[in-house]
């Protein structure tokens, strides 16, 4: 097997395990596809095996080429490049433009060092544990399912280990290669053949984590979004694993699901309830609704839907079968969702997951000020659907039911006393803390504690204490979770985009008007009611003019809330300001370009210069002079000299041979006087090893 032979093999085994961080990496953006960069990572690989002008032309050929076909346009793409790096700059994540660009830097550099450092087993080994570790955390801690890939793998990991030992210590007998043939051929046998276990080498993992602080009664607090609120109280442990990211809408908080029945630790749900506001329903039919669509991709899989307002409706888009849930169940594919009266969608089947991407449809309320001030009987609900959104714990102190009067004396409707106990929390001595958070103890009423004995908590001490204060005050009140708006990603494909983290969970109060329906109020404090509660005023509903009659033409209390048609339109408008950017400093970026030229063009004699200033700057002894020689001793055997197994004279030979002089000879000769004579060490020595070193690197 020739050098050259082994080289290409070397550099294509490289590049098979480079290929496997494609598929989790891109998975985790917005990119729909992986051949671009399948292309921006494989392509630079192999044109390592040319010479640096052959590599520099097409590893830039290929970008262009990539960039054209995939964007349609390349002059376009820098104005979007300026964009986001702006964008990257003020602290914002990257997005498409610049996550391109990374990866094509990405295979750039991956690419230089298989150049550089054939064969290496430490560059073989830092690959093939940052190969297999990359797989193993996606696949435990995202959708990636890297089971079958990981053995795929190892076995080049495997294949590339032997090729590099071949390339250190080539063999010329034939019955090493026969044999490791052999071998493999009968291992991939073995393992095309055998019985397999279903394995399970992530879930566990990720089980364990997701119900962190979420058994019965644990009372350890909560890592994220639980299923149990049986317990209430504790640490809220902060955690950024990503739950789904949200494309297509303003910020808006995501519903889950609510709770009705307060046991004095905790909620759990009622008996089945049956009413026109139930099964994903929020509000009265003379409500103004504003129908939304968001595009949700779950970064695992997850046995939950959320949804930004009511009537959610839903197309799978992993393999483009679409189902809807409303006020009826409806058939999904391959199983059957429900909506529960209390809003959440749930699989017939326990551990039923979502797909991977759902385009969302529902409808989000805007009240009117008049819907909001009225105060009628509740005839909507029914006796026994009343009875559970008031019920509270006999075990309940007086003293709480005594505070509700206090705060709600002067509230005639049930709004002004949402009103009046969010104004409470705000005004008082409250303080929100995730980590300094009491348990009650067996005896003591976890609202109770709250709001006599601790007064720290974070939005299930808030939410829970101001729907029993509600109830209390003979407001029909519910306690719902879900998440918040998440963190803003900027603009992406002309759509706002947010991601919603573990940390995001949160809760809060859905209060009942007759005639409006169930209205949500942030009880806890630091929180806005901006991205959950729509109010329009008299002026905004009566006016003339259609476009206000949209609920969200409204929506001027945040820069997040405004309609998707002015966020296109500023997207539009910065990537004309980028374009503008790009565009003025012609001239600047000229030099930039020209100078980045003359540098790669000039390199190596750079880099002669750096070595000769390193090197030659201190005055020479004998360790200085072993430094020196070992250091183009080095320089030779990456010029393809053979050094192992040779004594000083016979490699001087044989690089004199090479290059037609002397001086190595002459550099040697000096260099053996110096150690082993003990002698001086000779100025000529710098002389000679400037020379070689010149020569080597030309």
């Amino acid at each position: 097997m020739t050098t050259w032979v082994k080289r290409i093999v070397y550099t294509a085994l490289a590049a098979y395990l480079l290929s496997f961080w494609v598929e989790p990496i891109v998975g985790s953006t917005t990119f729909d596809v992986n051949w671009p960069f399948m292309f921006l990572l494989l392509v630079p690989m192999f044109a390592s095996l040319l010479p640096w002008y052959g590599f520099i032309t097409v590893v830039v050929f290929n970008f262009f080429v990539v960039l054209y076909v995939y964007h349609g346009s390349v002059l376009d793409w820098f104005g979007l490049w300026l964009n986001d790096l702006s964008g990257v700059l003020s602290g914002a994540l990257p997005e498409e433009a610049i996550f391109f660009s990374a990866m094509a830097l990405i295979g750039v550099l991956f690419a230089i060092l298989v150049g550089r450092t054939y064969p290496s087993y430490g560059f073989v080994l830092g690959m093939i544990v940052s190969t297999l570790g990359l797989m193993a955390y996606f696949d435990t801690w995202t959708l990636y399912d890297g089971e079958g890939k990981i053995v795929l793998a190892i076995l080049a990991s495997l294949f590339l280990l032997f090729v590099t030992d071949l390339a250190k210590r080539p063999s010329k007998s034939l019955v090493r290669y026969v044999s490791i043939a052999l071998l493999a051929s009968v291992v991939l046998a073995l393992a095309s053949v055998a019985p397999t276990i279903e394995g399970d080498w992530s879930d566990r993992l990720t089980t364990s984590f997701q119900n962190a602080g979420n058994d019965e009664g644990s009372g350890s607090g909560r890592v994220g979004y639980g299923v149990n609120d049986e317990q209430l109280g504790g640490p809220f442990e902060q955690d950024d694993g990503i739950v789904f990211i949200a494309r297509g809408v303003p910020a808006r908080y995501w519903r889950i699901e609510s709770k009705e029945i307060y046991t004095g630790k905790g909620w759990v749900e009622s008996p089945v309830l049956d009413s026109e506001y139930n099964r994903g329903q929020l509000v009265d039919q003379a409500v103004d609704t504003t129908p939304e669509q968001a595009l949700l991709r779950f970064d695992r899989r997850q046995t939950f839907v959320p949804y930004g307002g009511e009537y959610p409706q839903a197309t799978e888009t992993d393999n483009g079968t679409e189902f809807r849930v409303g006020n009826i169940e409806e058939p999904f594919p391959n199983e059957t969702i429900h909506i529960r009266p209390s809003g959440k969608i749930v699989f017939d089947n326990d551990g039923q997951t979502t797909p991977q991407t759902i385009q969302l449809r529902y409808s989000v309320p805007s009240f009117t000020e008049e819907q909001l001030a009225l105060n009628e009987p509740v005839t909507t609900l029914t006796e026994e659907e009343r009875q559970a959104y008031l019920q509270l714990p006999e075990s309940l102190p007086d003293r709480v039911r005594d505070l509700s009067a206090d705060i709600t004396s002067d509230s005639e409707t049930p709004y002004d006393q949402a009103q009046a106990v969010q104004a409470y929390f705000q005004s008082g001595d409250f303080q929100y803390n995730t980590e300094d958070v009491a348990v009650p103890e067996e005896d003591t009423d976890y609202v109770d504690q709250f709001l006599f004995d601790t007064l720290i908590g974070y939005c299930d001490n808030f939410s829970t204490s101001a729907a029993v204060l509600l109830r209390a005050s003979g407001v029909p009140t519910r306690w719902v979770k879900g998440f918040t708006m998440g963190d803003a990603r900027g603009i992406i494909q002309g759509e706002e985009e947010y991601t919603v983290r573990n940390r995001h969970a949160h809760s809060w109060v859905e209060y009942f008007v007759e005639g409006a329906g169930w209205v949500p109020l942030e009880a806890t404090i630091s929180f806005s009611d901006a991205n959950l509660l729509q109010v329009e005023t008299e002026d905004e509903a009566n006016a003339d003019d259609p476009a206000a009659n949209d609920p969200q033409a409204s929506q001027n209390e945040e820069p997040t809330n405004r309609p998707q048609e002015d966020l296109a339109l500023d997207d539009v408008t910065s990537g004309e300001a980028a374009t503008e950017n790009w565009n003025m400093p012609v001239w600047g970026w000229i030099v930039i370009v020209f100078t980045v030229a003359v540098l790669v063009w000039n390199r190596k004699s750079i880099e002669r210069l750096v070595m000769m200033l390193w090197w030659t700057r201190r005055p020479l002894n004998e360790n200085r002079l072993v430094a020196m020689h070992r250091y183009l001793v080095k320089r030779l055997r990456g010029a393809g000299f053979k050094v192992d197994g040779r004594t000083p004279s016979e490699l001087a030979a044989e690089v004199d041979a090479y290059y037609e002089s002397t001086e190595m000879t002459r550099l040697t000769r000096l260099f053996e006087q110096s150690i082993y004579a003990e002698k001086t060490p000779n100025s000529k020595y710098k002389e000679y090893w400037k020379i070689m070193i010149r020569r080597i690197m030309s």
